[in-house]
């Protein structure tokens, strides 16, 4: 599986249009609009539609799909290059012109064949052709533009929202941890020197591209740097239960889906809590997904029934955004502890 990765919401349309034809789901749809197209004029033909007639007209006019996608395929670099708007007339433009060249060949063959429409419904025939491809495809070709369009404006509404949370380290935790770090300066340097390159790498973390997938190696590395930042801080009181043995590392995922959620465990479920508690991250793989559980202590009421949805919310829509429906996060709560369980297509990361 490949993952779309969240388009540039800068936003040139261009980015997310034309679409490829050369991915199956798109051509799975050209076939199943072309179907009901030509089951469709069957039925308006009232006479001489039968199964074989609709076999014959169906496998002309799948090959003429085919054909006209795998064109707008190969010449997809070509209109990446144009604005969104000449890129969706240049497919249609790109269609049509296959549509004529592939209905001129067929009528050609076919009529030296003598099998084809003969010379004097040849043009009529190549007419028919082009006007059908112009009619469905100026109809699809205008739904995926509308479609792409729909997804850029929710892209950039999303990237606003991404945006704070890549920034949502809170200050009190760069507060907090700049006094640690001074803290340690006196009495252990080189652990302060440590802190601060932790810190460093934390942040350094949140300003990567929101849209750009990192291995789960890098995800974890960056939660693990998170984890140490705050055990530094509340000592004993923060206790970490990590197993990630079974996880495959080159996965990908989305940066900062770990710590907000880390975050979450330690401000709500460990900090309140005088005695502290202990937060446990484990994963495994399952089939083609891998699933990722993180699990703290309920903390008093006052401070468990809140701050969790933002985080989880913002979360959430970014999965949406980069994996559909084959990613989810869930969370659940016992009398004694809350879990959020986050559930990802395994998709090797390219970097890695």
């Amino acid at each position: 599986m490949t993952a779309g990765n969240i388009s540039d919401t800068g936003v040139h349309q261009q980015s997310v249009y034309p679409p490829s034809f050369c991915q199956w789901r798109l051509l799975l749809a050209v076939v199943a609009v072309t179907q009901v197209s030509v089951f469709l004029l069957g039925l308006g033909r009232l006479q001489g539609f039968g199964l074989a007639w609709l076999g014959i007209v169906s496998l002309y006019a799948q090959a003429l799909a085919f054909t006209t996608a795998m064109g707008v395929c190969i010449t997809r670099a070509w209109l990446n290059r144009l604005s969104s708007r000449g890129a969706w007339i240049g497919s249609w433009l790109v269609a049509v012109m296959m549509a004529l060249a592939f209905s001129s060949c067929v009528g050609i063959v076919g009529t030296v064949l003598g099998v084809g429409p003969g010379k004097a419904y040849f043009g009529l025939f190549v007419l028919q052709s082009v006007v059908a491809v112009a009619l469905v495809s100026v109809a699809l070709f205008r739904y995926l533009f509308i479609r792409a369009q729909w997804r850029a404006q929710l892209l950039a509404q999303a990237e606003a929202r991404v945006q704070a949370l890549q920034a949502r380290i809170r200050p009190h935790f760069l507060f907090n941890s700049l006094n640690t770090i001074a803290s340690l300066i006196p009495d252990d340097p080189d652990g302060a020197e440590r802190a601060t390159e932790d810190l460093a790498d934390l942040f350094r973390g949140s300003m990567r591209r929101a849209d750009h997938l990192i291995s789960l190696a890098e995800e974890l590395a960056l939660a693990e740097k998170y984890l140490k930042m705050e055990q530094r801080r509340l000592g004993d009181r923060v206790q970490v239960d990590w197993q990630v043995s079974e996880l495959p590392a080159g996965a990908s995922i989305l940066p900062l889906t770990l710590q907000p959620l880390l975050e979450n465990a330690v401000a709500h479920g460990i900090q309140p809590r005088t005695d502290g508690g202990e937060v446990r991250l484990y994963g495994r793989s399952e089939k083609d997904n891998i699933v990722i559980t993180i699990c703290n202590p309920l903390g008093p009421a006052e401070h468990s029934s809140q701050g969790h949805g933002m985080a989880l919310a913002n979360i959430r829509e970014r999965l949406e955004l980069a994996f559909g429906s084959a990613a989810s996060l869930i969370t659940h709560q016992d009398t004694e502890q809350f879990f959020a369980l986050l559930s990802l297509p395994y998709v090797k990361n390219s970097d890695h």
